[in-house]
């Protein structure tokens, strides 16, 4: 059963994602985009909110965008070096940039392929000529992509990413050398050769190689003439007073009652929870999915799921509490731990109106991937699948 994760604001974590990616790719509303990904990063995921940020930028817009690479190293690398809730600034400053960006779905439609892995379309007769030139375990690879047949491609990649490899795609796109050099400098490859991806910043960023390589190949079939249509941009930087909104929002006290003037904690959620998630969350798998009762683990062991988070692991931690993966339960030690706690933390995600509750656990209707497509891109997909595929992410 897949790990259930809660947010700051008890919302699911990969439901937050996409709902991040989502908002990022319609380009409506930048606060919203702003709201989802500090939901992440300020529950102390730092490293998976900038894998994400990665993983967004290589699947929708390195396309149109290599050069946004070298940029978006930079702000890894000061958010990195601000270190925690410090470094929030330089991520927003990324989300800002990308949320001007051209988009493209080329490199997420046929990489989802991968989940079949179904080779449907085989040669027959005589190779090419021109195959020769290249190792022989490459050849299905290269003749796929020059079908561009993509998804078959992508699932003939070799499980190792290596340096003789990159040399084939070099030379099969006829790729210059100053400019080979310059994409696949990131690129870190796995066989022990050091000749790519050894630079200051390898420590500090996406180390997904199949998917960066993968990146490479889709740029240079779909949009060979990139140098030629890609100028180096002037990027611009969260403000400060963007910056200030999103910390005031997380740390801004929920406001006192009117008639006691005491604490409200128990209305958190319905001060926070700016947001709703996307309800096009249904067209992937999520892993709500595993559970038969969503409400219940969210109104009756949101604690024990939080618990992981580190935000929330750090708050429970400061008290004397017994974690118990059979009752999934989170106890408490002695009462006074557990009022203290309460005091503080105590969200009540139960008590909570429908309306609160279904920002964090919308009554997602089913969809497949043509819906949450079909939302985004308006041209027709490189890769059909049928009704009832979902995407993972």
């Amino acid at each position: 059963m897949a790990k259930l994760l809660l947010t700051r604001f008890l919302y699911i974590f990969d439901e937050v994602c996409i709902s991040f990616l989502t908002s990022l790719l319609k380009k409506q509303d930048l606060g919203e985009c702003y709201f989802w990904i500090a939901e992440l990063y300020l529950s102390g995921y730092y490293k998976q909110s900038w894998d994400l940020i990665w993983f967004i930028y290589y699947d929708f817009y390195y396309i149109h965008n290599p050069l946004f690479e070298e940029y978006l190293s930079k702000k890894h690398k000061e958010g990195v070096s601000l270190g925690g809730d410090n470094g929030i600034k330089a991520i927003l400053s990324a989300v800002k940039n990308m949320f001007k960006l051209v988009s493209s779905p080329e490199i997420f439609i046929t990489r989802q392929y991968n989940q079949l892995k179904e080779i449907t379309s085989l040669f027959r007769g005589k190779k090419p000529v021109w195959l020769s030139q290249y190792p022989c375990h490459y050849h299905a690879f290269l003749r796929y992509i020059d079908k561009k047949m993509y998804h078959f491609a992508v699932s003939c990649i070799p499980s190792t990413i290596n340096d003789e490899l990159l040399q084939v795609v070099k030379s099969y796109f006829n790729v210059p050398d100053e400019d080979f050099t310059l994409l696949t400098s990131r690129i870190h490859c796995t066989d022990g050769n050091n000749e790519h991806g050894n630079n200051e910043n390898d420590a500090f960023e996406y180390d997904n190689q199949f998917h960066k390589f993968w990146s490479l190949v889709c740029l240079l079939s779909i949009n060979p003439s990139w140098r030629e249509n890609c100028k180096r941009k002037i990027y611009t930087s969260c403000t400060t007073d963007e910056h200030n909104k999103i910390m005031s929002h997380y740390n801004d006290p929920i406001p006192l009652s009117s008639k006691y003037n005491n604490k409200q904690i128990y209305k958190t959620l319905l001060y926070k929870r700016t947001y709703s998630i996307t309800p096009l969350c249904s067209s992937f798998h999520l892993t709500r999915d595993s559970f038969e009762n969503i409400y219940h683990e969210l109104w009756y062991r949101w604690e024990y799921h939080a618990y992981p988070t580190p935000l929330w692991m750090n708050r429970f931690n400061q008290h004397k509490i017994i974690v118990d993966d059979d009752k999934q339960a989170i106890e408490f030690l002695d009462d006074d731990a557990m009022e203290e706690f309460y005091s503080q933390y105590g969200y009540e995600p139960d008590e909570q109106s429908v309306e609160t509750q279904e920002r964090g656990l919308y009554v997602l209707e089913e969809n497949n991937w043509k819906h949450w497509y079909t939302t985004i891109f308006h041209d027709n997909p490189m890769v059909y699948y049928k009704d009832d595929f979902k995407f993972a992410y």
